[in-house]
């Protein structure tokens, strides 16, 4: 009888750990959801805050579809857009023009990686040629950015854009 009574309460204890678990897995998991909801409000606030004046990135979505590419915003927190004709698909970073921060070859590194591995994740662009392009309306590259674009050329290119 009390090896029945030992096997019941270890069931319960086990139980128990599971519902607690389980439950703080759920609010971990809603509080996720919950942070990157908040930053896509806040990505479309700072989007729409934009076209009020100069709207930079109508400017620019304009020059791509110029060159004959449909443009559409990107999903990631990393590319602004993504352009895409025939079998080439362009990954857009735009730095506007209010925007007086300096470009490095690290932030072209982070541009790159951070859009790589979501091409990664989807089998839908494994049949392109990736580019990733980055915009300004002025040149703002210190030295080692200047060097990154030029052994990568291939494949990353820096726009200059005249602002409207």
């Amino acid at each position: 009888m009390s090896n029945s009574i030992f096997v019941m309460t270890l069931a319960l204890l086990g139980l128990g750990l599971y519902f607690y678990i389980n439950n703080k897995w759920k609010k971990r998991e809603s509080a996720l959801n919950e942070f990157a909801f908040e930053m896509q409000r806040e990505f479309a606030k700072k989007t729409l805050s934009v076209s009020s004046g100069t709207d930079y990135f109508k400017t620019v979505q304009a020059f791509y579809e110029a060159q004959g590419f449909s443009v559409s915003k990107h999903p990631d927190f990393v590319s602004d857009f993504i352009a895409k004709k025939a079998k080439n698909i362009i990954f857009i970073r735009v730095q506007t023009p209010d925007n007086t921060q300096g470009i490095s070859a690290n932030s072209f590194q982070t541009f790159i990686g951070q859009t790589v591995l979501y091409a990664m994740d989807n089998p839908l662009y494994e049949a392109y040629d990736l580019q990733w392009h980055y915009v300004c309306s002025k040149m703002v590259c210190d030295q080692s950015a200047r060097i990154f674009i030029k052994k990568h050329e291939e494949k990353l290119k820096f726009e200059l854009v005249e602002a409207a």
